[in-house]
């Protein structure tokens, strides 16, 4: 007996002593016996994605740490050596984390044309650039003329007057001279891996040269743009594919990716550096799609760990108890695939995180249910009435800037219509179908002949067709006009 106390009743959930919800006194025995004999399941899919969850964000801890907290962001200031070699002051702004956690996801699933738009202005401009060099040979930095100061440094750029290295089109024959250059610490003629020989030589476009993994000793110190000391490299900062050469310091401190084996911002990805998890196919063409899922396993930090925890302990673990495994995790997994790609849709340029969509679809169950079970439970106006007012607060409460609200309304739509198709329904009654709209039967099959929609099973009446047909032929026989 005390078992089947524990059991969890259709339209007897989690909220019933909020709502004071009962069953109706006029409810008989037979379909009390018919709630009672209902499928009891155990709550498996609940334990096991709260359980991946916790381990997963536990990690991000361990690996990443923890972000400022707040509400705004957070700036940073320190003296950082810079390519000048001096030390100058450096802001950093990091958005604050108000969910105390790590703080960092962006989403990487297609192509976006502002981001590689920018990027490929930063590429145009860098062709343009050359090495500039210390006078007093403290080293040497790739950058644009108006950024290589005259007093102190020098400017080398190829030109059609100062050409590079040749450029064949055949062994043996020169067809060109390099304009395009030149790069600090690279160059054509010093590189044996990989090597610049036909046909593979490397274009008249530094943009698209490789990283030479293994560089010519010897008669490197005849090229100043070769002897000098390189004291920037590309860093990627942001989450949006910014390249900036600089130091090492500088990178560091705005927390950012060194990539201390190229040269030039064209030849790393650094929207990939920022993205991670499995590279992409092509460097210019993100395709991590599974982020649609995986990110329902993430969390922004401890409190939003926190908040979906106790959510899915009280209220997920409750419906799955009534549906099963199958069901409230094709809700789950759906109702959330659906809000983040929404949300990657309206907002592109915003990183989200978190279970949300997931969460308001289990909220448009709890609605399904009272809808399935009105026959049987007393006041399941009120009972509607208070968990749309609790939908709506919710949604009030996406409007805040840390809440993607896009993620809750179509969660919450493709909730609802999921639940409407899987959980359970219990009626007293015996249903009627009844037609209110007698011109809604038009809609599949218009009926132009007598018998043109005779497959549909319309229950179109032709009495006014028939008596004309038969008035048309009285008239035939009469010889009459008709």
């Amino acid at each position: 007996m005390e078992v089947r106390l524990q059991r969890r009743k259709i339209g007897m959930n989690f909220w019933r002593r909020f709502f004071k919800r009962k069953l109706r006194k006029n409810v008989t025995p037979e379909v009390k016996r018919l709630i009672e004999d209902l499928d009891d399941h155990r709550p498996f899919f609940t334990y096991w994605i709260t359980t991946v969850q916790i381990l997963v964000l536990f990690i991000s801890l361990i690996v990443y740490g923890f972000g400022p907290i707040g509400f705004t962001r957070v700036q940073s200031k320190g003296l950082v050596l810079v390519t000048s070699l001096s030390l100058q002051q450096v802001d950093y702004m990091q958005p604050a984390n108000l969910f105390i956690g790590p703080s960092a996801f962006s989403p990487c699933m297609r192509t976006d044309k502002l981001v590689f738009d920018a990027i490929q202005k930063e590429r145009i401009a860098e062709n343009k650039t050359g090495c500039c060099i210390r006078n007093d040979e403290s080293g040497c930095v790739q950058t644009s003329e108006q950024k290589c100061s005259t007093l102190l440094s020098k400017w080398v750029k190829w030109s059609y007057e100062n050409p590079g290295p040749t450029i064949s089109s055949q062994k043996g024959y020169v067809t060109s001279n390099r304009i395009s250059g030149s790069v600090c610490g690279q160059d054509p003629k010093y590189c044996e891996e990989p090597a610049s020989s036909y046909p593979h030589e490397w274009p008249d476009d530094i943009t698209k040269w490789p990283i030479c993994r293994k560089a010519v000793t010897g008669k490197i110190q005849a090229e100043d743009h070769m002897a000098c000391e390189l004291i920037g490299r590309p860093c990627c900062m942001g989450i949006y594919g910014e390249c900036q050469i600089t130091t090492r310091e500088h990178c560091d401190f705005v927390k950012g990716f060194f990539h201390e084996e190229a040269t030039l911002c064209s030849q790393v990805s650094c929207l990939e550096d920022v993205c991670g998890m499995i590279p992409f196919y092509s460097r210019d063409s993100p395709n991590q799609f599974y982020r649609l899922w995986i990110s329902l396993f993430l969390h922004a930090g401890l409190l939003h760990l926190a908040v979906t925890v106790a959510f899915q302990f009280y209220i997920m673990r409750d419906i799955e108890k009534m549906i099963g495994s199958l069901r409230i995790a094709i809700i789950y997994m759906v109702s959330g695939i659906g809000g983040n790609l929404a949300s990657s849709i309206f907002v592109p340029y915003r990183a989200e995180v978190g279970p949300s969509g997931s969460q308001f679809g289990l909220l448009a169950c709890l609605i399904v249910e009272v809808l399935n079970s009105w026959q049987i439970i007393e006041h399941p106006k009120r009972s509607l009435i208070k968990l749309c007012s609790i939908a709506i607060s919710l949604f009030i409460i996406g409007l805040l800037p840390w809440v993607d609200n896009y993620a809750h309304i179509f969660g919450f739509l493709i909730g609802f219509l999921l639940s409407l198709a899987l959980l359970p329904y219990v009626t007293i009654k015996p249903y009627k179908q009844q037609l209110k709209c007698p011109y809604c039967q038009y809609v599949n099959c218009i009926p132009f002949t007598h018998d043109w929609c005779a497959d549909q099973a319309l229950p179109i009446s032709f009495s006014a067709y028939s008596a004309q047909k038969k008035l048309v032929s009285n008239a035939k026989i009469l010889n009459l006009p008709c």
